[in-house]
């Protein structure tokens, strides 16, 4: 769709694929260590990475995000929550689909990994130094329970990446911090058979939320104009605050003058 730009995408493993555009590159890298690409980028996508990195990983990547994009330039993430959600009630309150998010996001709080990607990327983005913060929020079905054409093929095609992709999610998690024991490998066998089985019921109206930001990286002028005002302000502050300390010492010393001159009227 667009010939002169150049695509790249990156991921830990090969992609499953044989042919690609002139202009797609796929590499096999890890984008929590130190990136080694050269030229500047006009935008920077990432998607579904729920549980890659720990905080100070999130902390590196975010800001090699920002080192290699060029001023005026964009980033975008999109995410989704670990947990099942359902406006109607049509899903029970004790139902075992309700257990996977409390799970699996109390596991990636003991593993050091947070799964709550989707609601730390507007934070993230503004200590990066992003501004133009945007954001929208989305709802995937589980299953083509929707009426809508459109929601029914996607939660036909989320159904699936669910059926196919849970086993993997919860297995390491679960198997190694699990509570309030490590599970077994059966166990989580049995559990996500359990899960698949719930997910198949096209009488429950579920989803999962997911959240895409997008920022952009501010140009040079605006940088300097930001750090100005920055400036301004926090002589402003200053100032405030020495005019507050003088005043307190001129009460001070307004107290203690009354004090010894009543003192003296007492001895006289």
């Amino acid at each position: 769709m667009f010939p002169n730009t150049t695509v790249r995408g990156v991921d830990l493993f090969p992609p499953p694929v044989k042919w690609m555009p002139p202009n797609c590159i796929l590499e096999v890298d890890n984008i929590a260590e130190e990136w080694t690409w050269n030229e500047p980028q006009d935008l920077i996508h990432m998607r579904i990475m729920i549980g890659a990195f720990d905080d100070a990983e999130w902390t590196r990547v975010y800001q090699q995000c920002y080192d290699n994009i060029r001023p005026g330039g964009w980033i975008e993430q999109l995410e989704a929550s670990p947990y099942v959600d359902c406006d109607d009630d049509s899903l029970p309150e004790d139902n075992i689909l309700r257990t996977w998010g409390p799970a699996l996001s109390a596991c990636g709080k003991r593993a050091g990994r947070p799964l709550e990607t989707i609601g730390m990327m507007q934070d993230a983005f503004r200590k990066a130094g992003f501004v133009d913060i945007h954001e929208k929020e989305y709802k995937w079905p589980l299953g083509p329970w929707a009426r809508d054409q459109k929601y029914k093929e996607a939660g036909t095609v989320n159904y699936q990446h669910w059926m196919s992709g849970m086993e993997g999610w919860a297995m390491w998690l679960l198997c190694k911090f699990g509570a309030p024991e490590p599970w077994s490998q059966e166990e989580v066998i049995v559990y996500v058979a359990k899960l698949r089985a719930e997910l198949q019921n096209p009488r429950y109206h579920i989803y999962e939320r997911a959240r895409r930001v997008w920022a952009r990286k501010p140009f040079p002028e605006e940088i300097a104009a930001r750090e100005q005002a920055e400036a301004r302000a926090q002589a402003d502050r200053r100032a405030q605050a020495d005019m507050r300390a003088q005043a307190e010492t001129e009460t001070e010393t307004e107290t203690q003058t009354n004090e010894r001159v009543y003192i003296k009227r007492e001895e006289e």
